[in-house]
């Protein structure tokens, strides 16, 4: 074969190899990192093709082919000499080859620094974490989701020099391009390895957000945080873990001491969410209020439970609740399991229907509701049941209120806006239709990611700075000072899910036992709280009975039960591992004061009276007071 075949098969392989260079940084292109490293080895090959028809011929040939390739990769080759060896081939392309050859001779090197500087890039993130970290709080995601990208873009916002990181126990690869683009827009830090095993100092706050879907994986992961701060008893680690399992509960009821954790319960900040905007009783008609929830799967029953706490309206308003579901009986029996007793005391109905057959139709035909609730099983069904309600009910004044479960805020920006009624007219002179609204289907969208997790910082939220504000009154401490710090009542709260649990659901009913008084929270900066005490003291009868039924729901939708006066066992008011508690119905409260001694119904007038005070703490915990005021 002579010099001059071997060089048209070679550039036929130089060729082959462009062109294979092509199709595998096309397939690649999600990944920055693995494409440069394909492109890379197909120059090298390339290089190796286009060199070896100088040593063609010769002794050990493709050793040093081989060795002239790696020299070029490496900026150590001589262009002038390879581009002189090739002057003795007398081909008409001689000139395009070499300067092809060129080409490669000069852009080798940069995929040679392109592929080392992917390998060490690693270190780099880790390096630069570690400095950055020792003088700023840091904020740490052991995954990647809808929820974690969202409570950091949301820290990214509200602190723009905030230092985050996504430690994963996968590599970059194995993320999708969109998540990796909104994790660059922020300035995030990407770690492959376990979220455990970052190292750090604790000058400052360590924030760690264990969001993965799987609630096991997280509960080990914060087991493993556990372990490492065991001995350090450190008040400058928080740990948020996303969980549906009462285990994780019981796990760390025990083991708050040493750090802070605040387990995400998504239904609840949901539930919670959905009747702090839009309380139940700005649907009461006439005296009487109708709930229809849609829905009875994990998410609808969490929103039941809070409803049931929420429905507490006084002995004036007549509340029903309904519930449909594809089996209502299903969902019954797992409710009555979760919490005993809650359907059978606050009388909630439970219907079957397939919502998409006429026996749906033929159901709502026997109710009235007024404030109803989609949860199904998608965000599509829910929008189009909504639709279907409101056109079965209509919307005269505004009844009845229709709010639909959506998981993302662009239904919110992109369709809402849209869904109306119009007629149309054809305009003679302009040779064209026009249309004037004349209806809206006005449904509420609520849950979505962007919303929910939106404030999930301590004090992000007014109803987070009351729940703070709850727990810190309620062991005697009602306003700050030089010792009494936000960042001290943040972290009592935080210490207990028990106490914290009855914080959060004691906020959300402030508004509530506002409008029995006839008043109302306004965020008007004023902070005049005035109205409020000589309503109360004019009103303690309602409250506590308003009181007595709403903690009986929250403790029943936690699985509790009534322990009976005869197992009552003095300084002992509950049984936490039977989940029994001696006061959740009132009417063993005068058996329980003879029984410990304890006046409870002064006790519960203490902590009606120190409602005032409550608020003018949660405006100082907010920066931004909201004054009590009448009711329009």
């Amino acid at each position: 074969m002579t010099n001059e075949e071997i060089l048209f098969l070679s550039l036929l392989s130089v060729i082959f190899f462009a062109v294979l260079a092509i199709v595998l940084a096309v397939l690649q292109r999600r990944s920055l990192t693995r494409a440069v490293r394909l492109l890379g080895v197909c120059v090298f090959l390339m290089l190796m093709a286009a060199l070896y028809p100088r040593y063609a011929g010769g002794r050990y040939a493709l050793g040093l082919t081989l060795a002239e390739s790696m020299s070029a990769m490496l900026l150590n080759a001589s262009p002038a000499d390879i581009l002189e060896a090739f002057s003795a081939f007398s081909v008409p392309y001689i000139g395009a080859y070499k300067a092809m050859l060129l080409v490669l001779l000069i852009i080798a090197p940069l995929f040679t620094l392109g592929i080392t500087l992917s390998f060490f890039s690693e270190r780099f993130t880790r390096l630069l974490y570690r400095v950055r970290s020792v003088f700023k709080d840091t904020y740490l995601f052991s995954a990647i989701n809808e929820r974690a990208l969202c409570i950091a873009e949301d820290i990214a916002r509200a602190h723009p020099r905030a230092v985050i990181v996504f430690a994963l126990r996968v590599s970059r690869e194995d993320i999708g391009a969109e998540s990796l683009s909104r994790i660059k827009e922020i300035g995030a830090y990407l770690v492959s390895d376990d979220i455990a095993r970052i190292g750090h100092s604790l000058r400052h706050r360590r924030n760690y957000y264990l969001l993965d879907t799987d609630g096991g994986e997280n509960l080990e992961a914060g087991l493993r945080l556990y372990r490492k701060y065991s001995g350090e008893h450190t008040d400058k680690v928080n740990m948020w873990l996303y969980t549906k399992s009462e285990i994780a509960e019981v796990i760390f009821d025990r083991l708050y001491e040493t750090f802070n954790i605040r387990l995400i319960n998504e239904e609840a900040l949901i539930a919670r969410a959905l009747l702090s905007r839009h309380p139940l009783y700005e649907a009461v008609r006439e005296g009487r209020l109708s709930f229809l929830l849609v829905g009875g799967g994990n998410i609808g029953l969490e929103i039941l439970r809070t409803a049931c706490a929420c429905s507490a309206l006084g002995e004036d308003t007549l509340v029903s609740i309904d519930v449909i579901d594809l089996d209502g009986e299903r969902a019954k029996s797992i409710l009555n399991k979760t919490s005993p007793e809650l359907a059978a005391r606050f009388s909630i109905r439970f219907h079957s229907a397939d919502i998409k057959t006429e026996a749906f139709s033929s159901l709502l035909d026997t109710l009235c509701p007024d404030y109803i609730v989609v949860a199904l099983g998608s965000e599509t069904l829910n929008m189009e049941t909504s639709l279907y309600i409101r056109r079965k009910y209509g919307n005269q004044n505004g009844m009845p209120k229709i709010c639909a479960l959506i998981d993302h805020k662009s239904i919110d920006e992109q369709i809402l806006p849209h869904l109306s009624v119009a007629d149309w007219r054809y305009d003679g002179a302009k040779r064209r239709f026009e249309s004037t609204p004349i209806a809206s289907f006005d449904i509420t969208t609520f849950g979505s990611y962007e919303e929910t997790y939106k404030d999930l910082r301590i004090g992000a939220d007014y109803l987070d700075c009351l729940a703070v504000a709850v727990n810190a009154a309620s062991r005697g401490i009602l306003a700050l000072g030089a010792d009494i710090t936000p960042a001290m009542l943040t972290d009592l709260y935080n210490q207990v899910c028990f106490y914290k649990n009855y914080s959060d659901a004691y906020a959300l009913s402030i508004p509530y036992k506002l409008f029995l008084l006839g008043l109302t929270l306004t965020p008007d900066g004023e902070g005049d709280v005035s109205l409020l005490l000589p309503r109360i003291e004019e009103n303690l009868p309602l409250l506590r009975r308003h009181e007595n039924e709403r903690y009986e729901a929250c403790m029943r939708a936690g699985g509790w039960t009534q322990m009976p006066p005869e197992d009552f066992e003095k300084g002992r008011m509950s049984d936490k591992l039977m989940k029994k508690y001696a006061r959740l119905e009132a009417k063993h409260t005068e058996a329980l004061s003879a029984l410990t001694g304890r006046d409870f119904k002064a006790e519960d007038e203490k902590t009606l009276l120190r409602l005032p005070a409550v608020i003018t703490l949660a405006n100082a915990l907010y920066g931004k007071a909201y004054s009590v005021r009448e009711k329009k």
